[in-house]
Order: structure tokens, then C-alpha cells, then sequence
């Protein structure tokens, strides 16, 4: 699992979450259509053109989802359904986006989010469980909150698409920033809060915003309670303010702090 998250993070944005102004129509229509397999998982209608048996597993944790991002995040419900729309092959998957979606980027997953329930589009392969989580949980933050900074959004996703046991000891990132540290100064974060286009984000920018993440999450207490402060104003509509210049009040020698967290955070 390490390293296929891996090589999903070296393409960068594989699979990527867009913003459309209006879904087509035809496209909304399709989710009253009867798929050959349907189900609900939590916030999630499930619609595949194939049998979902063998991913029970991976069902349940989509299922769980909105509840893992509430305990980390306190973050609301979704307002609203999310579909996902799943393909058996990728040859589908590419001509059904061309037919209802035919300026969308060709991406093995993608979420896309009108005027109506947000929708997660992805195909069969060996790393859809992957793939769902991560825009699993693009769908639920937009459906949550009325908007997310792009590299906050990128780095909750992919500290989130890995599997639950996996999320805060075993993400390949954690070598790669570990690695990165011994030679180099902390990543800024004032760079990433810069970001307005997925096109500024590689693989590099990638891992910095999900080291940012997991260095709230699970480092100095007060960077959790600042990202849950952060993300509460957004929900309450208030102007947030930068992420960088809350923590940098909130923890004194922040850089250091950041270092000194991945230097001693161990399995």
C-alpha cells in the first residue's frame, strides 16, 4: 500500500478535484437511472456498472469517512448526497466524462462539484481504494464547508485517502519529508498558501501539504486546536485570516517545531 500511495503522489494530480459552474443536465439525470449495482454508504450513493462484492471492505470505509473527518476536523455533516460513480473499465470511465463532461482534464479519478450534489467519477484499478478516499474527502470538506484553501483541501485528502491504520505512521510521505529535512529548511507553508492552481502543485508540493497537515494534527497540541479554530470560522462564514499567520502566533519557533515534530515521531 506504501508504495502504490507513492507513485499516486509522484503523478501529482492523478487524481484531481474540479469545480464546474453547471454539471450538465443530462449528467444530473443519470443518478436516478438504475446502475448494476447501487448502494449507500454513509453520505455516499454508490453507482457501479459492476458488482461491488469484492469491495465490501472498501465500502464500509468510505461509509466511515464522514465520521473519521469529524473527530480529527469537527467538521459538520455533508449537507447533501455525494454520488460516486464507479467504472469497470477505464475505456467507460473516459468516453461517459467526454459524453457529460467534456472539458474535464483526463484524470483516473475525479470530483466535480456544480450547483448540485457534489460527484466523485473513478474506475477499476489497483488503487481505487486509494483513490476514493482522497476524493471522498474533497466531496465531504466542500459539502461541509463553504470553501477549503487548495493546498489545505489537497492535504487533508491526502492525508486521508491512506487507509485509517495507516494515516499517521505509514505514509510513504513520512519518509520523503524525513529525508527531505536532513538537508533542507522546513517547507514553507507560506508558499503553499500562495497556490491557486492545481498546476503549481507536484509531487513535492504535494507531500509538503500533507506534512503540514499531519504536523496539526499531531504535533504541538496547539496547531490542532488553531487548524480546528481555522476550520470552524470557514464553517461559521467569518474571514479566516492566513493558516500560516495563526500558527506562526500560536507556536513559538514554528520551523523548528515542525522539524523537531517528524525527527522524533516514530511507529
Amino acid at each position: 500500500m506504501g508504495e502504490a500511495l507513492h507513485r499516486r503522489s509522484f503523478l501529482a494530480a492523478c487524481c484531481l478535484s474540479i469545480t464546474t459552474a453547471l454539471a450538465p443536465r443530462c449528467a444530473r439525470a443519470e443518478t436516478n437511472a438504475r446502475w448494476p449495482d447501487e448502494r449507500q454508504a454513509g453520505p455516499f450513493l454508490i453507482h457501479a456498472d459492476f458488482s461491488l462484492e469484492e469491495y465490501a471492505g472498501m465500502v464500509r470505509e468510505l461509509g466511515a469517512l464522514q465520521d473519521d473527518l469529524a473527530r480529527y476536523l469537527q467538521t459538520g455533516p455533508a449537507r447533501e448526497y455525494v454520488h460516486l460513480y464507479l467504472f469497470r473499465k477505464k475505456s467507460t470511465y473516459n468516453n461517459y466524462l467526454k459524453q457529460y463532461f467534456p472539458t474535464a482534464p483526463s484524470r483516473r479519478a475525479l470530483f466535480i462539484k456544480g450547483r448540485g450534489p457534489g460527484m466523485v467519477f473513478a474506475y477499476k484499478n489497483k488503487e481505487l481504494d486509494v483513490d476514493l478516499r482522497h476524493e471522498a474527502t474533497h466531496a465531504l470538506l466542500h459539502s461541509s464547508l463553504p470553501m477549503v484553501p487548495l493546498w489545505l483541501d489537497e492535504g487533508l485528502a491526502e492525508y486521508f485517502e491512506a487507509p485509517p491504520q495507516s494515516r499517521a505512521h505509514d505514509n510513504p510521505h513520512l519518509k520523503s519529508i524525513r529525508w527531505s529535512l536532513r538537508f533542507n529548511s522546513p517547507p514553507s507553508i507560506d508558499t503553499l498558501e500562495s497556490f491557486r492552481d492545481l498546476s503549481e502543485m507536484g509531487r513535492t508540493e504535494y507531500r509538503n501539504a500533507w506534512a503540514w497537515v499531519h504536523f496539526m494534527l499531531h504535533g504541538p497540541s496547539a496547531g490542532r486546536d488553531e487548524l480546528l479554530r481555522y476550520l470552524a470560522d470557514i464553517e461559521a462564514h467569518a474571514v479566516p485570516g492566513s493558516l500560516s499567520r495563526r500558527l506562526h502566533q500560536r507556536i513559538p519557533r514554528l520551523e523548528k517545531q515542525f522539524t523537531a515534530h517528524f525527527a522524533s515521531w516514530r511507529k
